[in-house]
């Protein structure tokens, strides 16, 4: 933590909830990776489940905090959405190894902050286990089951908003991977693209609705039972991250993409490193 008093280094700090918004709102769009992931990766998490769960309570006390940050992820879903075509056409295998570095180099961040209120417990260590357990047999019988083909209709948008919102409220659960195979994902994006408000609209609804109804429970189990609310979230996107893995066809493509995860992982540390150092004084 920072000793710096808060108001010290203002742009930097704004800068930085910006970018963080972006990387959730891109990530949010981008197939096998979790929005819900990335919202625990840069620390807002645990606000955003106040704010549906205590919006006028929250707000006023996180409001430096959501601005930039809804800023970032409007920025960052609607320009992903205008490119994510053709750049995993192009660059998935990258992008997903890049992904996958910068989800591992903030788990020591995410032990440290679970830690915070005592020391990891068996229950603790149970909790991360079983969840990551779960969400790795479902990601497998996703992966296993064939494509559907399903016209984007007003009702599936909002379906679609359904299971987006899940995949924020429940993190490591992707909800791309999920559109991907009910055959709406490339439809979204493209309405997404130019905001199509036939499509735009129910979605976010969708999302809203999931994201009312669950965030209270979330944040009840978070003020109950800290320690193992925090493993298993911590069990999610381990397993979030174990299921983007690309396939490896040969040597190259496997130093490529290790190298890569490098990267993110040095992204990560130095994200980290850069909030500790702007952030406000608690």
């Amino acid at each position: 933590m920072s000793n710096k008093p808060e108001g010290k280094n203002p742009l930097s700090l704004i800068l930085l909830r910006v970018v963080s918004g972006i990387l959730i709102g891109g990530g949010a769009i981008l197939p096998g990776v979790s929005g819900g992931v990335l919202a625990v990766v840069f620390g807002i998490y645990r606000p955003m489940m106040e704010l549906l769960s205590h919006p006028f309570k929250a707000f006023s006390k996180y409001w430096k905090l959501f601005l930039p940050v809804g800023i970032g992820v409007v920025l960052g879903f609607v320009g992903f959405a205008k490119v994510v075509g053709t750049l995993f056409q192009r660059y998935e295998t990258q992008m997903l190894w890049l992904f996958i570095g910068l989800i591992l180099g903030t788990i020591p961040m995410l032990l440290k902050n679970a830690r915070q209120e005592g020391k990891t417990r068996r229950q603790d260590v149970l909790s991360l286990i079983i969840a990551f357990a779960v969400l790795v047999a479902f990601l497998l019988v996703i992966n296993r089951a064939g494509r559907l083909s399903i016209a984007l209709t007003p009702v599936w948008a909002f379906i679609s908003g359904i299971v987006w919102g899940f995949s924020l409220v429940v993190p490591g659960l992707s909800s791309s991977s999920i559109l991907i195979f009910m055959g709406l994902y490339e439809s979204i994006m493209t309405a997404a693209g130019v905001l199509d408000l036939a499509v735009v609209l129910p979605l976010v609804l969708g999302i809203a609705v999931v994201a009312l109804l669950f965030a209270r429970l979330v944040d009840r189990l978070f003020n109950k039972h800290y320690g193992i609310a925090s493993h298993a979230v911590i069990g999610l996107v381990l397993a979030s991250t174990f299921g983007i893995i690309p396939p490896v066809k040969d040597a190259l493509s496997l130093f490529g993409g290790l190298g890569l995860a490098v990267l993110g992982f040095i992204i990560a540390v130095v994200l980290d490193r850069w909030q500790n150092q702007v952030k406000p004084k608690d």
